[in-house]
Formats: structure tokens, sequence, C-alpha cells
């Protein structure tokens, strides 16, 4: 149980950000497989949208009891077992021949993304001990993270033209068992808690995170006013008020709630609440301005978003050093405010601002996330002793999930709204009866935006820029939860000693 050095720390931690990555690359990388998936499968729109939303409503619903397992039977197991359950899925959806088998399979991916995912920042916090060195190695885990967002549209073009769409599943399988033969041997176990299973609290956890999960899936197709997504979301109120108490109460709970009465634990939970909000939902919309709205095919698109991807990858680990070296508020706080502000001056461009004019806005909204993550998660981690290191990584990570979801949920709708109202406008300005304009915007704003301008008869232009309108209050919304976080980032988050690790096994040793 002690601390690898030298080339074996090394091997470590590359073997911890390769699983990292596949689990991040695996929610983005599937979107370019999708008009494959379609026909192969012989799949509609809301099947389509399950074999993405599958591997995330499984990832969400059992992080806390993956984060909890770790703890208790000891994080190195959990993690060789996790990521064996995911290599498995993964090949599993490469042979899927039906629908119902691929989504089967990312089901399958999602439960070992969430045994093995929450352990990978624990394990990290134990083979590095020291603040510094720690802050460091977590900001190349979070540069590598950082990569999977805009790099999977990248690599899913490419993999799906070349060889097709099993490929960008088949892909994990060599690289999930290279990484299970360089864990098995370099990763050390960390001290287990040999405490009893929170049954309670793991059965009302999965049923809050997937009941709020499944309802904000669904609720894109079946609408808000649905009765099933309204008693969805009051079973998923009732069941996470119901897990507050039993965790509190709890005398061995799942999630200790005490850890939220740190207010820098709190804020950083909020922070990369508010990261993943804003970014998910931006980067996708931006990616549907580029291809939709200025009519580049999806691997021109993927190469224009690099302004974006190279400096978040760049810009962690740098952020890791600053925040060893001068603590984690000032990267924070500043990446927190780049992000946003480039979001917001994203949202001035109409559909016909050339890429030329707006792409290096693009250059800050990267490095601002590559500089908030890598603190946010240091201080986080710093906020725990070592025997909670587990479930709070668990925590942290379903607070972005949570973010995931509800910021593509809820800017969505605001991208929705505000192309109706726009196109409502535009069609009232071009002659038509009020009849006519009704059945255009029910039209494009029922249809599923992905088709090209000449497929939506004479009116394309229209449609075009009343949805780049529509996604400009959506950024401005993404750009809002960032400085939202700046500010809790100030309120909160606080320089100060690291606390002592409990067990005679890290005496000595602090957090970033």
């Amino acid at each position: 149980m002690g601390h690898p050095r030298g080339t074996a720390r090394t091997w470590a931690l590359a073997a911890l950000c390769a699983a990292q990555f596949m689990s991040m690359l695996d929610s983005t990388v599937v979107n370019l497989a999708m008009q494959s998936i379609r026909g192969d499968l012989d799949a509609g729109v809301s099947g389509l949208q399950w074999v993405v939303g599958a591997y995330v409503l499984a990832f969400a619903c059992l992080l806390l009891t993956g984060g909890s397992l770790g703890d208790r039977f000891g994080r190195k197991r959990m993690f060789l077992s996790g990521l064996t359950v995911f290599t498995g899925g993964s090949l599993l959806c490469a042979a899927a021949q039906t629908l119902p088998t691929l989504v089967l399979g990312r089901v399958v991916q999602g439960l070992g993304a969430a045994l093995f995912v929450p352990t990978t920042l624990a394990v990290l916090t134990h083979l590095f001990p020291e603040p510094k060195e720690r802050a460091r190695a977590i900001g190349v885990w979070a540069g590598v993270s950082a990569l999977a967002l805009p790099l999977g549209p990248l690599l899913g073009g490419f993999l799906v033209d070349g060889f097709g769409w099993p490929s960008v599943f088949l892909v994990n399988g060599p690289v999930g068992i290279a990484a299970l033969a360089v864990s098995y041997r370099a990763l050390p176990e960390t001290p287990m808690t040999r405490r009893p299973v929170d049954l309670p609290g793991q059965v009302l956890g999965i049923c809050w995170l997937g009941g709020v999960t499944y309802a904000l899936i669904e609720a894109e197709h079946e609408g808000w006013g649905s009765p099933r997504i309204a008693a969805l979301l009051a079973l998923a109120v009732v069941a996470l008020a119901l897990f507050l108490v039993v965790e509190k109460r709890a005398a061995q709970p799942m999630v200790p709630l005490g850890l939220f009465r740190d207010g820098r634990f709190a804020a950083c939970n909020g922070v990369l609440f508010a990261v993943a909000f804003g970014l998910l939902s931006s980067f996708l919309f931006l990616s549907l301005f580029l291809q939709q709205v200025q009519e580049y095919t999806p691997a021109e698109a993927g190469l224009r978003m690099l302004p974006l991807l190279l400096p978040a990858a760049a810009a962690a680990p740098v952020a890791g050093r600053l925040a060893g070296r001068y603590g984690p508020v000032l990267p924070m706080t500043c990446g927190l405010v780049m992000a946003g502000g480039a979001l917001l001056a994203l949202s001035a461009a109409d559909a016909t601002t050339p890429y030329a004019r707006w792409w290096p806005v693009l250059v800050p909204l990267g490095a601002g996330v590559g500089m908030t993550v890598t603190p946010t998660n240091a201080a986080l981690m710093a906020s725990v002793e070592q025997a909670k290191a587990g479930i709070a990584s668990a925590t942290s990570i379903a607070s972005q999930q949570v973010g995931n979801v509800l910021g593509i949920a809820v800017v969505g709708a605001v991208v929705t709204m505000g192309f109706s109202a726009s196109l409502t406008e535009r069609a009232a300005q071009l002659d038509m009866s009020p009849g006519a304009a009704e059945r255009l915007v029910d039209a494009a704003v029922g249809s599923s935006l992905g088709v090209g301008r000449s497929e939506r008869g004479g009116q394309g232009e229209t449609i075009d820029r009343a949805f780049a309108d529509g996604i400009g209050q959506g950024l401005v919304v993404s750009g809002s939860a960032y400085l939202f976080g700046a500010a809790l980032t100030l309120a909160f988050v606080r320089e100060r000693e690291q606390p002592q690790s409990s067990g005679a096994a890290l005496a000595g040793s602090r957090k970033p």
C-alpha cells in the first residue's frame, strides 16, 4: 500500500489517463456514427437517442455506488473490475447486429465506467501525496480528459468513414486490454474502509439520479407537459428527499453529507456542475452551427473546433502547476471568466458571420475550460480525508454528469424556444399567410435540423438565421453558468492548509 515512485508511478498515471480518456471519449465519439447506425440497424430517432442516453443513464445512476464500493473493497480492485466490464461492453457494442443489443452494450459500458471512473482521481490522490506533485499529475489527467470532448467527432468521423460504425467501439478493445495489463502491475492498492454497504442510500441514489436523467432525456420527445415526465421528475424529487434523510441518519452513509458543510467542497462541486452544464451544451450547438448553418461536413466541422481543443489540452497541465504554486483560486477564477466571456462573445455571431471572424474566440473558451478543471479537482480532493477520496471523487463526477444532462436539456430548450420565436417573427415578415407561417414554424422546430438547406425548400436561409438566433440565446445561458462558477470560487474556495488524511498509512501526507 506504499506510494510507487519513478517509472512505476509514470506507468500507473498513463493507465489511469488512458482509462479516463476512453470513458470521456465514449460519450462523444458515437455521435458521428449515428447516421450509419440508423441505416444498418433500422433505428428511429428515439432509438438513436438511447444509443447515447443508455450510456449516460447507467453512468450517472451508478457513479456514487462505484465510488462507495471503491472505498470499501479497494480502488485498484474496483478500477480493474470496472475497466474489464467497460471493455467487454465495448466489444458487445461492436458485435451488435440489432438495436437492443447495441443499447444493452451501452448500458454495460456505462456500468463499467461508473465503477472505474470514480477511482481514477482517488488513486491519483494516493499515488501523489505531495501537494505540488499531485496538482501537476491532476493537470495531466485533466488535460487528457479535456482532449476527449472535441476529439470525439474528429476520431469518430475518421473511424466511421474508414472502417464503419462498429470501429468506434472496437477501438476500446486493445486500449482497454493494454490499460488492464499495465494497471494490474503498476497500480498500488489503497487503504480500504471496512464499513457496511449503505443499501438504502444506494437504491435511493439510483432512483433520483436515474429518474431525473431518464426524464430529461425523454422530455425532448414527449414534451415537458407529459404526465410520464412529470411523474418521473416527481419520483426523482421524492427519492432525493428520502436519500438526504436516510444519509443524514445512517451510521455509515454512502455519501457523508458532512462533506457538503465544507464550503470549499460544496463550491467545487458547484463549479464542476457549471463547467459541465456550459461545456457540453455549447459544444453541441457550436457543432450544429458549423454543420447546419455554415454547411461544413462533419469532418470539416471537427477540424474547425481545433482552436478549442488545443488550448484546452495545453492549459490543463499549466493550471496544475499554477495551482501547485499559487493555490486554486487564481486559475479557477481566470479560467471561468475567460470561458464565460468567450461564450457571451460567441452569442453575437449570426448565420452570416464567417468562420474567420469568430474562430479566435474559441481559443479563450478552450483555455478557460482547461484552466478550470485541474485546480477545481485538486481543491475538491484537498477538502476530504484519504478514506473518503473515492466517494468524494464520485460525487464530483456525478455533479458533472448531472450538469451534462441538465445543460443539454435546459440550453436545448432555450435554443428551441429562441429558434421558434425568431422564426415566427421572420416568417411574419415574408408576406406569408398566418397559416403558412405557422406550418413553417411547426415543421422547422419539429425537425432534427440535420438536413441541408436545399432539402428545406425556399425558406432554408430564413430557418438558418432563426436557428443561429436560438443558438446565440443558448450560448448566453452557457456563458452565464461559467460566470456563476467564478462567483462561487471567489466566495467559497479560499486558500488554506490541507487536512491530514486519516489512518497511519498516510500519516504526514497532505492534500493539495
